[in-house]
Protein backbone atom coordinates (compact mmCIF):
# COMPACT_ATOMS: atom_id res chain seq x y z
CA UNK A 1 0.00 0.00 0.00
CA UNK A 2 1.40 3.23 -0.68
CA UNK A 3 0.12 6.55 0.45
CA UNK A 4 0.80 9.84 -1.38
CA UNK A 5 0.65 13.36 -0.07
CA UNK A 6 -1.55 15.27 -3.26
CA UNK A 7 -2.47 18.86 -1.58
CA UNK A 8 -1.22 21.18 0.42
CA UNK A 9 -2.78 24.24 2.16
CA UNK A 10 -0.96 26.45 4.27
CA UNK A 11 -1.20 29.95 6.67
CA UNK A 12 1.32 31.21 8.70
CA UNK A 13 3.32 33.83 10.02
CA UNK A 14 5.31 33.22 6.85
CA UNK A 15 1.81 34.40 4.78
CA UNK A 16 -1.19 33.29 3.52
CA UNK A 17 -0.90 30.15 1.34
CA UNK A 18 1.99 27.77 -0.15
CA UNK A 19 3.65 30.69 -2.78
CA UNK A 20 4.23 32.85 0.16
CA UNK A 21 5.19 29.82 3.20
CA UNK A 22 7.41 28.39 0.60
CA UNK A 23 9.48 31.37 -0.45
CA UNK A 24 9.81 32.69 2.77
CA UNK A 25 10.99 29.47 4.17
CA UNK A 26 13.54 28.60 2.00
CA UNK A 27 14.51 32.67 1.99
CA UNK A 28 14.94 31.81 5.93
CA UNK A 29 12.87 34.81 6.93
CA UNK A 30 11.79 35.41 10.56
CA UNK A 31 7.67 36.43 10.98
CA UNK A 32 8.05 36.33 14.81
CA UNK A 33 7.65 39.94 16.53
CA UNK A 34 5.70 41.56 19.38
CA UNK A 35 1.98 40.78 19.29
CA UNK A 36 -0.10 43.00 17.61
CA UNK A 37 -3.41 41.04 16.61
CA UNK A 38 -3.45 39.50 19.99
CA UNK A 39 -4.65 41.99 22.82
CA UNK A 40 -2.16 41.12 25.38
CA UNK A 41 -0.30 43.37 27.61
CA UNK A 42 2.88 40.82 27.03
CA UNK A 43 4.69 42.80 24.03
CA UNK A 44 7.94 41.43 25.66
CA UNK A 45 7.34 37.92 24.42
CA UNK A 46 7.36 38.20 20.50
CA UNK A 47 5.01 35.39 18.64
CA UNK A 48 4.21 34.21 15.21
CA UNK A 49 1.52 36.30 14.30
CA UNK A 50 -0.84 36.01 11.20
CA UNK A 51 -0.77 39.41 10.05
CA UNK A 52 -4.73 39.36 9.78
CA UNK A 53 -7.45 40.57 11.98
CA UNK A 54 -10.50 38.26 11.90
CA UNK A 55 -12.41 40.05 9.78
CA UNK A 56 -9.83 40.09 7.56
CA UNK A 57 -9.49 36.30 7.57
CA UNK A 58 -13.30 35.93 7.37
CA UNK A 59 -13.30 37.86 3.77
CA UNK A 60 -10.08 34.97 2.80
CA UNK A 61 -12.46 32.00 3.84
CA UNK A 62 -15.83 33.52 2.17
CA UNK A 63 -17.44 34.23 5.36
CA UNK A 64 -19.26 37.49 6.97
CA UNK A 65 -16.60 39.29 8.73
CA UNK A 66 -18.92 40.48 11.21
CA UNK A 67 -19.80 36.89 12.32
CA UNK A 68 -18.64 35.41 15.44
CA UNK A 69 -16.41 32.31 14.00
CA UNK A 70 -13.23 31.85 16.28
CA UNK A 71 -9.71 32.57 14.75
CA UNK A 72 -8.80 29.06 14.81
CA UNK A 73 -11.66 28.21 12.57
CA UNK A 74 -11.18 31.03 10.13
CA UNK A 75 -7.10 29.98 10.00
CA UNK A 76 -8.24 26.10 9.10
CA UNK A 77 -11.04 27.32 6.61
CA UNK A 78 -8.19 29.46 4.44
CA UNK A 79 -5.64 26.31 4.33
CA UNK A 80 -8.29 23.74 4.06
CA UNK A 81 -9.77 25.73 0.92
CA UNK A 82 -6.33 25.88 -0.70
CA UNK A 83 -5.80 22.00 0.03
CA UNK A 84 -9.00 21.31 -1.63
CA UNK A 85 -8.13 23.46 -5.01
CA UNK A 86 -4.39 22.46 -4.92
CA UNK A 87 -5.20 18.42 -5.00
CA UNK A 88 -8.28 19.23 -7.82
CA UNK A 89 -10.63 17.39 -5.46
CA UNK A 90 -14.38 17.51 -6.93
CA UNK A 91 -17.66 18.33 -4.49
CA UNK A 92 -18.26 13.93 -5.39
CA UNK A 93 -15.22 13.25 -3.80
CA UNK A 94 -15.52 15.51 -0.72
CA UNK A 95 -18.95 14.18 0.18
CA UNK A 96 -16.95 10.90 0.82
CA UNK A 97 -13.80 11.97 3.26
CA UNK A 98 -12.97 12.85 6.24
CA UNK A 99 -11.16 15.14 7.96
CA UNK A 100 -8.89 14.81 10.85
CA UNK A 101 -7.93 17.75 12.58
CA UNK A 102 -5.74 18.37 15.43
CA UNK A 103 -6.21 21.37 17.50
CA UNK A 104 -6.23 22.27 21.07
CA UNK A 105 -7.43 25.46 21.97
CA UNK A 106 -10.61 25.15 19.81
CA UNK A 107 -12.79 28.59 20.37
CA UNK A 108 -11.09 29.72 23.36
CA UNK A 109 -10.32 33.18 22.05
CA UNK A 110 -14.26 33.71 22.10
CA UNK A 111 -14.36 32.18 25.16
CA UNK A 112 -12.07 34.24 27.21
CA UNK A 113 -13.22 37.36 24.88
CA UNK A 114 -16.33 36.85 27.13
CA UNK A 115 -16.22 34.56 29.71
CA UNK A 116 -16.45 38.04 31.74
CA UNK A 117 -19.54 38.71 30.88
CA UNK A 118 -21.17 35.46 31.39
CA UNK A 119 -19.73 35.26 34.86
CA UNK A 120 -21.92 38.94 34.87
CA UNK A 121 -25.20 37.30 34.09
CA UNK A 122 -24.72 38.67 30.30
CA UNK A 123 -25.41 35.67 28.22
CA UNK A 124 -25.78 38.11 24.91
CA UNK A 125 -22.84 35.97 23.48
CA UNK A 126 -23.29 32.72 25.05
CA UNK A 127 -23.48 30.39 22.09
CA UNK A 128 -20.01 31.50 21.08
CA UNK A 129 -19.47 28.89 24.01
CA UNK A 130 -20.50 26.40 21.56
CA UNK A 131 -16.98 26.75 19.67
CA UNK A 132 -15.07 26.20 22.86
CA UNK A 133 -14.88 22.15 22.60
CA UNK A 134 -12.46 21.49 20.23
CA UNK A 135 -14.51 19.10 18.13
CA UNK A 136 -16.45 22.33 16.70
CA UNK A 137 -13.71 23.44 14.90
CA UNK A 138 -13.88 20.37 13.27
CA UNK A 139 -17.62 20.42 12.71
CA UNK A 140 -17.27 24.24 11.02
CA UNK A 141 -14.90 22.96 8.41
CA UNK A 142 -16.38 19.53 7.68
CA UNK A 143 -19.67 21.49 6.98
CA UNK A 144 -17.90 24.54 5.29
CA UNK A 145 -16.45 22.45 2.49
CA UNK A 146 -18.90 19.73 1.97
CA UNK A 147 -17.30 16.98 3.78
CA UNK A 148 -18.61 13.80 4.75
CA UNK A 149 -17.53 13.16 7.94
CA UNK A 150 -14.55 14.81 10.46
CA UNK A 151 -13.09 14.11 13.99
CA UNK A 152 -10.69 15.65 16.41
CA UNK A 153 -7.47 14.55 17.69
CA UNK A 154 -5.96 16.49 20.82
CA UNK A 155 -2.46 15.41 22.00
CA UNK A 156 -0.96 19.38 22.47
CA UNK A 157 1.58 20.11 20.24
CA UNK A 158 1.94 16.79 18.68
CA UNK A 159 -1.55 16.69 17.60
CA UNK A 160 -2.05 17.48 13.82
CA UNK A 161 1.02 15.19 13.05
CA UNK A 162 -0.95 12.62 15.14
CA UNK A 163 -4.14 13.75 12.96
CA UNK A 164 -2.07 13.23 9.61
CA UNK A 165 -0.28 9.35 10.83
CA UNK A 166 -4.20 8.31 11.71
CA UNK A 167 -5.03 9.35 7.93
CA UNK A 168 -2.24 7.17 6.85
CA UNK A 169 -3.72 4.43 9.07
CA UNK A 170 -7.45 4.55 7.65
CA UNK A 171 -6.07 4.70 3.84
CA UNK A 172 -3.90 1.68 4.74
CA UNK A 173 -6.15 -0.47 6.07
CA UNK A 174 -8.48 -0.04 3.14
CA UNK A 175 -11.10 2.08 5.26
CA UNK A 176 -10.73 4.97 3.17
CA UNK A 177 -9.32 6.10 -0.19
CA UNK A 178 -8.53 9.64 0.51
CA UNK A 179 -8.91 11.67 3.31
CA UNK A 180 -7.69 15.61 4.85
CA UNK A 181 -5.47 15.99 7.31
CA UNK A 182 -3.49 18.13 9.57
CA UNK A 183 -4.53 21.08 11.96
CA UNK A 184 -5.66 24.61 13.14
CA UNK A 185 -4.27 26.62 15.98
CA UNK A 186 -5.20 30.38 16.72
CA UNK A 187 -3.24 32.41 19.60
CA UNK A 188 -4.91 33.13 22.65
CA UNK A 189 -4.18 34.91 25.62
CA UNK A 190 -4.70 32.04 27.66
CA UNK A 191 -1.92 30.05 26.40
CA UNK A 192 0.29 32.66 25.91
CA UNK A 193 0.37 33.20 29.66
CA UNK A 194 -0.07 29.57 30.40
CA UNK A 195 3.18 29.11 28.74
CA UNK A 196 4.60 32.12 30.28
CA UNK A 197 3.34 30.82 33.71
CA UNK A 198 5.84 27.77 32.66
CA UNK A 199 8.45 30.26 32.67
CA UNK A 200 9.35 29.00 28.55
CA UNK A 201 9.17 31.92 26.42
CA UNK A 202 11.63 33.89 25.33
CA UNK A 203 12.03 37.36 25.02
CA UNK A 204 14.33 37.28 21.71
CA UNK A 205 13.72 35.02 18.49
CA UNK A 206 13.86 31.26 19.71
CA UNK A 207 17.28 29.48 19.19
CA UNK A 208 16.74 25.85 18.69
CA UNK A 209 19.40 23.55 19.48
CA UNK A 210 21.68 27.07 20.37
CA UNK A 211 23.77 26.79 23.18
CA UNK A 212 22.22 30.33 24.63
CA UNK A 213 19.03 28.74 23.91
CA UNK A 214 16.14 30.46 26.55
CA UNK A 215 12.89 29.61 25.72
CA UNK A 216 10.59 29.26 23.28
CA UNK A 217 8.41 31.91 20.41
CA UNK A 218 4.51 30.74 20.39
CA UNK A 219 2.98 31.32 16.73
CA UNK A 220 -0.52 30.27 15.37
CA UNK A 221 -1.97 29.11 11.69
CA UNK A 222 -2.49 25.91 10.09
CA UNK A 223 -1.96 23.55 7.49
CA UNK A 224 -3.64 20.74 5.93
CA UNK A 225 -2.59 17.86 3.19
CA UNK A 226 -4.84 15.44 0.94
CA UNK A 227 -3.76 12.32 1.80
CA UNK A 228 -4.39 9.52 -0.74
CA UNK A 229 -3.93 5.48 -1.92
CA UNK A 230 -1.44 5.91 -4.67
CA UNK A 231 -3.00 4.38 -7.02
CA UNK A 232 -6.17 6.30 -7.19
CA UNK A 233 -4.47 9.65 -6.83
CA UNK A 234 -2.58 7.97 -10.39
CA UNK A 235 -5.75 7.17 -11.91
CA UNK A 236 -7.32 10.54 -11.83
CA UNK A 237 -3.91 12.21 -12.58
CA UNK A 238 -3.33 14.27 -9.09
CA UNK A 239 0.16 16.06 -8.73
CA UNK A 240 2.08 13.98 -6.01
CA UNK A 241 4.14 15.90 -3.61
CA UNK A 242 5.97 12.97 -1.49
CA UNK A 243 4.86 9.34 -0.22
CA UNK A 244 4.23 8.65 3.46
CA UNK A 245 7.27 6.15 4.24
CA UNK A 246 6.58 5.43 7.93
CA UNK A 247 5.36 6.64 11.06
CA UNK A 248 5.92 6.19 14.72
CA UNK A 249 3.93 7.02 18.25
CA UNK A 250 5.01 6.80 21.29
CA UNK A 251 4.75 8.34 24.90
CA UNK A 252 7.95 9.52 26.95
CA UNK A 253 5.86 8.43 29.99
CA UNK A 254 8.31 10.81 32.17
CA UNK A 255 6.20 14.46 33.13
CA UNK A 256 3.43 16.33 32.74
CA UNK A 257 5.58 18.89 29.99
CA UNK A 258 9.14 17.92 30.39
CA UNK A 259 11.17 15.03 28.54
CA UNK A 260 13.29 12.63 29.39
CA UNK A 261 17.08 13.22 29.80
CA UNK A 262 17.14 10.59 27.49
CA UNK A 263 14.64 11.20 25.06
CA UNK A 264 12.64 7.62 25.42
CA UNK A 265 9.78 8.74 23.62
CA UNK A 266 11.05 10.98 21.10
CA UNK A 267 13.94 7.89 19.99
CA UNK A 268 10.89 5.13 20.31
CA UNK A 269 8.79 7.02 17.46
CA UNK A 270 11.72 7.96 15.38
CA UNK A 271 12.53 4.09 15.78
CA UNK A 272 9.35 3.12 15.42
CA UNK A 273 9.16 5.18 12.07
CA UNK A 274 12.20 4.20 10.39
CA UNK A 275 11.13 0.58 10.72
CA UNK A 276 8.14 0.43 9.60
CA UNK A 277 9.91 2.34 6.46
CA UNK A 278 12.20 -0.65 6.12
CA UNK A 279 15.16 2.34 5.21
CA UNK A 280 18.63 2.48 6.85
CA UNK A 281 18.79 5.45 9.02
CA UNK A 282 21.92 6.63 7.01
CA UNK A 283 19.28 7.39 4.03
CA UNK A 284 17.19 9.85 5.85
CA UNK A 285 19.37 13.07 4.94
CA UNK A 286 17.05 15.83 6.42
CA UNK A 287 15.21 16.20 9.85
CA UNK A 288 12.56 18.47 10.57
CA UNK A 289 13.13 18.37 14.57
CA UNK A 290 10.64 19.64 16.92
CA UNK A 291 13.06 22.25 18.15
CA UNK A 292 11.03 24.34 20.36
CA UNK A 293 14.77 25.71 22.35
CA UNK A 294 13.71 25.07 25.71
CA UNK A 295 16.79 24.07 27.37
CA UNK A 296 14.92 20.26 28.49
CA UNK A 297 13.45 19.63 25.19
CA UNK A 298 16.01 20.53 22.77
CA UNK A 299 18.72 18.37 25.34
CA UNK A 300 16.46 15.74 25.22
CA UNK A 301 15.31 15.33 21.43
CA UNK A 302 18.82 15.83 20.55
CA UNK A 303 20.40 12.97 22.69
CA UNK A 304 17.39 10.79 20.99
CA UNK A 305 18.58 11.55 17.93
CA UNK A 306 22.37 10.88 18.44
CA UNK A 307 20.85 7.17 20.18
CA UNK A 308 19.17 6.84 16.85
CA UNK A 309 22.29 7.88 14.16
CA UNK A 310 25.30 7.71 15.99
CA UNK A 311 27.94 10.08 14.69
CA UNK A 312 26.44 10.14 11.12
CA UNK A 313 23.68 13.06 11.90
CA UNK A 314 21.68 13.65 9.17
CA UNK A 315 21.00 17.66 8.37
CA UNK A 316 19.02 18.56 11.23
CA UNK A 317 16.96 21.93 11.91
CA UNK A 318 13.92 23.60 13.56
CA UNK A 319 11.97 26.12 11.66
CA UNK A 320 10.42 27.33 14.81
CA UNK A 321 12.23 30.43 14.86
CA UNK A 322 10.77 31.72 11.50
CA UNK A 323 7.24 31.21 12.31
CA UNK A 324 6.71 30.68 16.01
CA UNK A 325 5.55 27.54 17.56
CA UNK A 326 2.39 26.85 17.03
CA UNK A 327 2.10 24.11 19.16
CA UNK A 328 -1.23 21.97 17.76
CA UNK A 329 -0.85 23.16 14.02
CA UNK A 330 3.17 22.70 14.07
CA UNK A 331 3.04 19.20 13.16
CA UNK A 332 1.04 19.80 9.81
CA UNK A 333 3.13 23.21 8.84
CA UNK A 334 6.12 21.57 10.18
CA UNK A 335 5.15 18.60 7.37
CA UNK A 336 4.48 20.75 4.44
CA UNK A 337 7.62 22.75 5.43
CA UNK A 338 9.31 19.35 5.46
CA UNK A 339 7.82 18.59 1.77
CA UNK A 340 10.15 21.85 0.52
CA UNK A 341 12.70 20.87 1.95
CA UNK A 342 13.08 17.59 0.06
CA UNK A 343 12.19 19.45 -2.88
CA UNK A 344 14.51 22.42 -2.69
CA UNK A 345 17.21 20.23 -1.45
CA UNK A 346 17.39 17.38 -3.69
CA UNK A 347 16.50 14.83 -0.49
CA UNK A 348 15.16 11.31 -1.51
CA UNK A 349 13.72 10.64 2.56
CA UNK A 350 13.15 12.97 5.09
CA UNK A 351 11.93 12.79 8.70
CA UNK A 352 9.91 14.84 10.83
CA UNK A 353 8.85 15.26 14.38
CA UNK A 354 6.55 16.56 16.35
CA UNK A 355 6.10 16.05 20.10
CA UNK A 356 3.00 17.27 23.02
CA UNK A 357 2.69 17.71 26.57
CA UNK A 358 2.61 14.22 28.31
CA UNK A 359 5.14 13.16 26.50
CA UNK A 360 3.53 12.40 23.12
CA UNK A 361 6.04 12.38 20.40
CA UNK A 362 5.37 10.89 16.69
CA UNK A 363 7.52 11.13 13.86
CA UNK A 364 7.08 10.84 10.42
CA UNK A 365 8.89 9.55 7.77
CA UNK A 366 8.55 11.08 3.38
CA UNK A 367 9.93 9.56 0.74
CA UNK A 368 10.25 11.51 -2.89
CA UNK A 369 10.04 8.35 -4.70
CA UNK A 370 7.40 5.81 -4.84
CA UNK A 371 7.34 3.86 -1.51
CA UNK A 372 5.23 0.79 0.06
CA UNK A 373 4.33 1.01 3.61
CA UNK A 374 3.95 -2.40 4.55
CA UNK A 375 1.05 -4.69 4.76
CA UNK A 376 -1.52 -5.69 7.69
CA UNK A 377 -1.05 -7.99 10.02
CA UNK A 378 -3.87 -10.68 9.94
CA UNK A 379 -7.09 -9.17 11.32
CA UNK A 380 -7.75 -11.21 14.47
CA UNK A 381 -10.91 -11.40 16.29
CA UNK A 382 -10.91 -8.10 18.62
CA UNK A 383 -12.12 -8.81 22.22
CA UNK A 384 -13.77 -5.76 24.50
CA UNK A 385 -14.07 -6.17 28.25
CA UNK A 386 -17.26 -4.39 29.65
CA UNK A 387 -16.51 -0.70 30.63
CA UNK A 388 -15.31 -0.26 34.00
CA UNK A 389 -15.99 2.81 36.26
CA UNK A 390 -14.50 3.50 39.58
CA UNK A 391 -17.25 2.84 42.53
CA UNK A 392 -17.76 5.05 45.81
CA UNK A 393 -16.30 2.44 47.78
CA UNK A 394 -12.72 2.63 45.58
CA UNK A 395 -10.31 4.01 47.56
CA UNK A 396 -7.90 6.19 45.36
CA UNK A 397 -4.80 6.27 47.61
CA UNK A 398 -4.50 2.03 46.89
CA UNK A 399 -4.08 2.58 43.34
CA UNK A 400 -2.29 6.02 43.15
CA UNK A 401 0.89 6.97 45.00
CA UNK A 402 -0.16 10.26 47.01
CA UNK A 403 1.89 12.79 45.57
CA UNK A 404 0.52 12.12 42.62
CA UNK A 405 -2.92 11.97 43.56
CA UNK A 406 -2.90 15.43 45.76
CA UNK A 407 -2.34 17.20 41.75
CA UNK A 408 -5.24 15.50 40.22
CA UNK A 409 -8.93 16.08 40.09
CA UNK A 410 -11.58 14.31 41.99
CA UNK A 411 -12.52 12.80 38.15
CA UNK A 412 -9.40 11.96 37.05
CA UNK A 413 -8.27 9.77 40.59
CA UNK A 414 -11.27 8.19 39.29
CA UNK A 415 -10.10 7.00 35.61
CA UNK A 416 -7.08 5.81 36.86
CA UNK A 417 -8.84 3.80 39.52
CA UNK A 418 -11.57 2.48 36.62
CA UNK A 419 -8.46 2.08 34.04
CA UNK A 420 -6.49 -0.44 36.77
CA UNK A 421 -9.82 -2.01 37.78
CA UNK A 422 -10.24 -2.74 33.82
CA UNK A 423 -6.41 -3.87 33.21
CA UNK A 424 -6.95 -5.85 36.29
CA UNK A 425 -10.04 -7.64 34.92
CA UNK A 426 -8.41 -8.59 31.17
CA UNK A 427 -5.30 -9.98 32.98
CA UNK A 428 -3.25 -7.24 31.33
CA UNK A 429 -0.37 -5.58 33.07
CA UNK A 430 0.39 -2.86 30.62
CA UNK A 431 -1.50 -2.11 27.72
CA UNK A 432 0.36 -2.06 24.56
CA UNK A 433 -1.70 1.49 23.48
CA UNK A 434 -3.84 4.43 25.40
CA UNK A 435 -6.63 6.21 23.58
CA UNK A 436 -8.84 8.79 25.59
CA UNK A 437 -11.76 10.17 24.64
CA UNK A 438 -12.66 12.96 26.19
CA UNK A 439 -15.42 16.33 24.89
CA UNK A 440 -14.06 19.04 26.90
CA UNK A 441 -10.60 17.73 28.34
CA UNK A 442 -9.75 19.30 31.85
CA UNK A 443 -12.35 21.63 32.44
CA UNK A 444 -11.97 22.46 36.23
CA UNK A 445 -8.26 23.42 35.66
CA UNK A 446 -9.19 25.35 32.57
CA UNK A 447 -11.79 27.02 34.03
CA UNK A 448 -9.81 28.38 37.16
CA UNK A 449 -7.48 29.71 35.05
CA UNK A 450 -9.93 31.96 33.24
CA UNK A 451 -11.24 32.89 36.37
CA UNK A 452 -7.47 33.87 37.12
CA UNK A 453 -7.08 35.57 33.38
CA UNK A 454 -10.84 37.83 33.83
CA UNK A 455 -10.30 38.63 37.70
CA UNK A 456 -6.41 38.96 38.16
CA UNK A 457 -5.45 39.95 34.17
CA UNK A 458 -2.73 38.55 32.49
CA UNK A 459 -0.01 38.04 36.06
CA UNK A 460 0.27 34.82 38.04
CA UNK A 461 -1.26 32.39 36.18
CA UNK A 462 -0.69 28.53 37.75
CA UNK A 463 1.18 26.35 35.74
CA UNK A 464 0.11 22.81 37.12
CA UNK A 465 -3.40 24.32 36.19
CA UNK A 466 -1.71 24.91 32.86
CA UNK A 467 -0.51 21.69 32.47
CA UNK A 468 -3.43 19.68 33.98
CA UNK A 469 -6.01 22.21 31.25
CA UNK A 470 -4.56 20.24 28.13
CA UNK A 471 -6.88 17.76 26.84
CA UNK A 472 -4.71 14.42 26.77
CA UNK A 473 -3.29 15.16 30.41
CA UNK A 474 -5.50 12.03 30.98
CA UNK A 475 -3.98 9.84 28.57
CA UNK A 476 -0.76 11.59 29.85
CA UNK A 477 -1.14 11.00 33.44
CA UNK A 478 -2.25 7.02 32.42
CA UNK A 479 0.82 6.64 30.82
CA UNK A 480 3.20 7.92 33.72
CA UNK A 481 1.66 5.81 36.13
CA UNK A 482 1.06 2.75 33.94
CA UNK A 483 5.15 3.58 32.74
CA UNK A 484 3.50 2.46 29.42
CA UNK A 485 5.54 4.13 26.16
CA UNK A 486 3.54 2.57 23.89
CA UNK A 487 0.93 4.36 21.13
CA UNK A 488 -0.67 7.06 23.12
CA UNK A 489 -3.32 9.39 21.67
CA UNK A 490 -7.00 11.76 22.72
CA UNK A 491 -9.96 11.93 20.61
CA UNK A 492 -12.08 15.19 21.43
CA UNK A 493 -14.76 15.60 19.03
CA UNK A 494 -17.73 16.39 20.99
CA UNK A 495 -20.16 13.22 21.92
CA UNK A 496 -18.62 10.85 19.64
CA UNK A 497 -15.04 10.90 21.55
CA UNK A 498 -15.13 7.74 23.04
CA UNK A 499 -16.73 6.54 20.42
CA UNK A 500 -13.96 8.06 18.05
CA UNK A 501 -11.50 6.01 21.07
CA UNK A 502 -13.28 2.76 20.57
CA UNK A 503 -12.39 2.65 16.49
CA UNK A 504 -9.02 3.93 16.55
CA UNK A 505 -8.03 0.96 19.08
CA UNK A 506 -9.85 -1.27 16.77
CA UNK A 507 -7.31 0.08 14.37
CA UNK A 508 -4.49 -0.28 16.35
CA UNK A 509 -5.56 -3.98 16.79
CA UNK A 510 -6.34 -4.43 13.15
CA UNK A 511 -3.44 -2.79 11.92
CA UNK A 512 -0.78 -4.80 14.07
CA UNK A 513 0.18 -1.71 16.24
CA UNK A 514 -0.78 -3.16 19.60
CA UNK A 515 -2.22 -5.98 20.69
CA UNK A 516 -3.73 -4.72 23.74
CA UNK A 517 -5.49 -1.06 24.27
CA UNK A 518 -6.69 0.91 27.62
CA UNK A 519 -9.71 2.55 25.88
CA UNK A 520 -10.84 5.50 28.08
CA UNK A 521 -13.55 8.16 28.64
CA UNK A 522 -13.12 11.03 30.35
CA UNK A 523 -14.84 14.45 31.02
CA UNK A 524 -15.45 16.26 34.17
CA UNK A 525 -17.78 19.32 35.47
CA UNK A 526 -16.29 22.20 36.50
CA UNK A 527 -18.95 25.11 38.23
CA UNK A 528 -20.42 27.44 36.46
CA UNK A 529 -19.68 25.70 33.44
CA UNK A 530 -22.39 23.39 33.65
CA UNK A 531 -24.71 26.33 33.76
CA UNK A 532 -23.42 28.03 30.72
CA UNK A 533 -24.09 24.85 28.98
CA UNK A 534 -27.07 24.24 30.00
CA UNK A 535 -28.37 27.74 28.94
CA UNK A 536 -26.82 27.04 25.74
CA UNK A 537 -28.86 24.16 24.99
CA UNK A 538 -25.86 21.67 25.49
CA UNK A 539 -25.43 19.31 28.74
CA UNK A 540 -22.04 17.96 30.37
CA UNK A 541 -21.36 15.24 32.95
CA UNK A 542 -18.34 13.46 34.67
CA UNK A 543 -17.55 10.88 32.86
CA UNK A 544 -14.68 8.29 34.13
CA UNK A 545 -15.23 4.71 32.53
CA UNK A 546 -12.36 2.34 31.01
CA UNK A 547 -12.08 -0.74 29.17
CA UNK A 548 -9.63 -2.83 27.64
CA UNK A 549 -9.46 -3.91 23.70
CA UNK A 550 -7.30 -6.94 22.72
CA UNK A 551 -7.17 -9.44 20.29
Amino acid sequence: MKVAITGIGIISALGVGAEQNRENLLAGKSRVAPAEILRTEHKEWPVGEVGLSNAQLARLAGQDENALISRNALLGMIALKEAIADSRLSKDMLSRMQLLNGTTVGGMDLTEQYYKEWKQGDYTHLDTILQHEAGMTATMLQQCFGLADSTTISTACSSALNAIVTGVMLIRAGIAKRVIAGGTEALTRFHLNGFGALGILSKSICKPFDAERDGINLGEGAAYVVLEDAEEAKKRGAKIYAYVAGYGNRCDAYHATASSPEGDGAYEAMAQAVRMSSLDYSQIKYLNAHGTATPNNDASEMRAIERLYGENMPLTESTKPLTGHTTSASGSIELCFTVWRMSANGYRYAMSNAFGFGGNDTSIILSADEHDLPPLDKIQKIVMTESVAAEEQDDYKTYIPAMQARRMTPMLRQLVVAAKKALQKAGIEMPDAIVVGTEWGGMIPTIELLKQLTDAGEEGLSPMQFMSSTHNNAAGTLARLLSCKGYNTTFSHGKSSMAEAEAHAALLLMSGEAKSVLVCGFDEVAEGWQEYLERAGMAAENIAIAKVMAC
